[in-house]
């Protein structure tokens, strides 16, 4: 049994294709199309990945907002207007003549971690990417929590703070924009920082000046974790989760999670629900696509 995982991203796309072993038989990341026929370009991918196996399921991550179950992406801010309203699972089914599923990426993370990654062992699972966005995704007992239209566990836009700053969303405050990976960047070109070695202002460029020293890079880090931490404790509050973990580019600062950490920590929380662990994901940026192959030979196996 061969299936394809698909995470298409806001910058870069990637397409693994497993056949019950550990590692894929192939794997390829592109640029994401943003032109013409977008579904297309992506199948025409897969198939010349898997290169005559026969693919009997597939399933794709995508930044949301989407229709899961219809298989629609509907207006992502991090995808062109070309992914808006696209019918994709359906489209992958006609190109690769097999079923496919569509689910958002930061759910596909959090099971991607809670089967293979550093969730092994917990029966609950909160996952929060931090990157461009936040996005946050909660597994139970193995199975994604969707709410009612799969559209549960957006806590990227609930609000932390009556700070001004606009998300994408359209309110005010909410956590994805004053703790992302771009709000790191915007913060620090509002105090005036940059790089010293005359670089772009990337999260990242943040991240490492403020390990190395740098009092201000320190200060916008140290902003951006505590509103993070405050979350996580809302989080937990709501959620219960037996396990914590952070995955995206920003998280991978060992910086950045310490003091996230102790931002967590900091908050007053009731004891009985103290001693949540907030950790790293241990897949890294593989996280989605492991969450794909879950999903795919779930898919497969239903069909069978």
């Amino acid at each position: 049994m061969a299936v394809a995982a698909i995470d298409v991203g806001g910058t870069k796309t990637r397409v693994e294709i497993f056949s019950g072993r550990e590692k894929p038989l192939g794997s390829t990341t592109f640029e994401t199309p943003r032109d013409g026929d977008v579904a297309g370009r992506v199948g025409e991918a897969v198939l010349a990945l898997a290169a005559g196996e026969r693919i009997d399921a597939a399933a794709a991550a995508s930044p949301g907002p989407l229709d899961p179950r219809g298989g629609v992406i509907l207006n992502p801010p991090n995808l062109s207007r070309e992914w808006w309203g696209l019918e994709f699972a359906g489209r992958m089914e006609e190109i690769l003549g097999c079923p496919a599923t569509l689910e958002n990426d930061a759910n596909l993370g959090a099971l991607g971690e809670a089967v293979y990654g550093g969730g092994r062992g917990y029966g609950s699972v909160l996952y929060i990417t931090v990157s461009t966005g936040v996005g946050t995704g909660l597994v139970v007992d193995g199975v994604i929590f969707g709410g009612s239209r799969g559209f549960a566990a957006e806590l990227g836009h609930t609000v932390i703070t009556d700070d001004e700053r606009v998300c994408g969303c359209g309110r005010r405050g909410c956590v994805e924009a004053v703790a992302s990976g771009t709000a790191i960047a915007r913060r620090a070109l509002e105090t005036g920082w940059a790089p010293q070695d005359g670089g772009e202002v990337t999260a990242l460029a943040v991240a490492t000046a403020a390990a190395s020293g740098d009092r201000r890079a320190l200060a916008v880090l140290s902003e951006a974790a505590g509103y993070l931490g405050r979350a996580i404790v809302n989080f937990v509050y709501a959620y219960d989760p037996e396990v914590v973990l952070l995955g995206g580019g920003v998280a991978q600062s060992d910086l950045f999670m310490r003091l996230v950490g102790e931002a967590v920590d900091a908050e007053p929380i009731m004891p009985a629900f103290r001693g949540v662990p907030v950790e790293r994901g241990a897949l890294g940026e593989r996280s989605v696509v492991c969450g794909a192959r879950v999903l795919a030979e779930r898919l497969a196996k239903r069909r069978a």
